[in-house]
């Protein structure tokens, strides 16, 4: 048992110290490298790491203000007016979003902003309705009806949950 524990750390030994002198030598042939370039390459070189930069900070930016955007919707805060005015750039740290900055933005609208659904509720359909059919005409009221009325009904809608057989 102790054999394999014993030749386990001596193969991660191993490991961490070719790791470490990949490392240098990498470093080591990426300067010799830009030491014998041209002015020319070299440019190119510095405007295709610029390039990268300013990609990688456009990506970061557009991620911010996405995850900026979900988490006011989960928190039910309404944030479009203020989109235009916001810099996403302040929600970065590290070329990253960081999360803890826009809940402590969003932290301070939400507590202003009631819980209200933002569409009407009582439209007496689906599961939020009071009754099973609202509106509708029971088969009592319907019998206790003339003929005119009838017509009336159902061209009004009032009876439809009837002539369905739901009720």
């Amino acid at each position: 048992m102790k054999d394999w524990e014993a030749e386990a750390k001596k193969w991660q030994h191993f490991s961490k110290k070719h790791e470490t002198n990949w490392k240098k030598a990498s470093e080591e042939l990426a300067s010799l490298r830009q030491a014998g370039m041209t002015d020319a390459e070299r440019a190119v070189a510095e405007a295709e790491e610029r390039g990268r930069r300013a990609a990688l900070e456009s990506i970061a930016t557009e991620r911010a203000q996405l995850k900026l955007e979900a988490a006011a919707a989960r928190a039910g805060v309404d944030i479009t007016p203020l989109m235009p005015l916001l810099d996403t750039s302040k929600f970065l740290a590290n070329g990253d979003v960081n999360d803890t900055a826009i809940n402590e933005f969003l932290s301070g609208y939400a507590s202003t902003v009631p819980k209200a659904p933002k569409f009407a509720q009582g439209l007496g359909i689906g599961p939020q309705s009071d009754s099973r059919t609202p509106g509708q005409l029971t088969r009592e009221e319907y019998a206790r009806m003339s003929p005119r009325d009838r017509v009336k009904a159902h061209k009004a809608g009032r009876a439809d949950a009837l002539l369905r057989g739901e009720i």
